[in-house]
């Protein structure tokens, strides 16, 4: 499964999405799909959101909190949903405005899915 593919339907799936990011376990951006960002912008943002999620992780692991399974960054600028994967990869989903965050939750939990069988 290309990860392009995967990337891309999160973003038609969601009305205001400006990008769609998969992440490895160093913040590195592995593919990324962009309606609304110019595609350095997201590199870069997705860097920022693997610093996040690593200090996140330490955080929850360092006082026994278990994992996180969705995280929501809301943010002037822009919305950010991420669901960690295994092995420390990640799926994220950036809006520019707040769209049905409900409706972006669940289509990102069903990119995060078709990851993790795919690949995990």
């Amino acid at each position: 499964m290309a990860f392009g593919y995967v990337l891309a339907n999160l973003l038609a799936d969601n009305d205001r999405a400006a990008g769609a990011l998969f992440l490895d376990p160093s913040g590195e951006t592995v593919e990324y799909a962009c309606a609304a960002f110019a595609p350095y912008d997201l590199r870069v943002l997705g860097a920022y959101l693997g610093i996040y999620l690593r200090q996140l992780e330490r955080l929850l692991a360092g006082n026994d909190l278990g994992v996180p399974r969705l995280i929501h960054i809301d943010r002037r600028a822009a919305h950010i949903y991420a669901a960690p994967l295994p092995d420390g990869y990640c799926v994220a989903l950036v809006q520019h405005q707040p769209g049905l965050v409900a409706h972006a939750c669940a289509s990102l939990a069903d990119a995060a899915d078709q990851l993790r069988r795919e690949l995990f």
